[in-house]
């Protein structure tokens, strides 16, 4: 019976809710109006942070050659960026041909000429940080030093590691530790 009386009213409880909702939108609408005509008639506030861009948020243009890594400060900037990321995987080709310094002297004299700031390398591939072998562990903080090497030559402020290692978690925190404590010392 409920059911029933519920059923027969629906097209006046739809009715009622357009109604609500057409004059909700219409108040809406005048509100944002005047807002919008308040900051229009402003100078351009300049927002209290600066937004940098990760190289991986295009690195499929990277990887099928339809973008060179190194146009990657100047695409940045075009994009309104003040700073860039870089991602280490997308530079092995170059690294290989060319030397790892020819490559940084490139990034860099590229980020100068844009007028962008260099923020971070996100290194993967270097080994595992936190694996369980102290020889293993070692090795990747030895391929990782390079890296750190670069973000100062290039003005960065930090370098994204990856901490692989065991699935045990007691494992890998002594471990972890160990292998971030090394680089860190470096």
């Amino acid at each position: 019976m409920i059911w029933q009386s519920f059923t027969s009213n629906i097209p006046k409880i739809v009715f009622c809710c357009c109604l609500i909702f057409s004059f909700s939108c219409k108040e809406e609408s005048e509100k944002e109006e005047v807002t919008r005509t308040e900051v229009d008639s402003t100078e351009t506030i300049e927002p209290f942070f600066k937004l940098s861009l990760a190289q991986w948020s295009l690195h499929k243009a990277i990887q099928n050659g339809d973008m060179s890594p190194f146009v990657f400060a100047e695409k940045s900037k075009q994009l309104g960026f003040e700073g860039i990321e870089y991602v280490s995987q997308l530079y092995t080709p170059q690294i290989e041909s060319m030397g790892m310094q020819a490559v940084l002297d490139s990034l860099l004299a590229e980020s100068q000429r844009h007028d962008i700031q260099n923020v971070l390398i996100m290194v993967d591939g270097e080994g595992d940080l936190a694996d369980p072998s102290e020889a293993v562990r070692n090795q990747a903080v030895d391929n990782h030093k390079k890296w750190v090497n670069a973000a100062d030559f290039l003005g960065c402020h930090s370098i994204r590691v990856n901490t692989f290692g065991s699935n045990e978690p007691e494992v890998w925190h002594d471990a972890v530790v160990d292998g971030l404590k090394k680089l860190s010392q470096y």
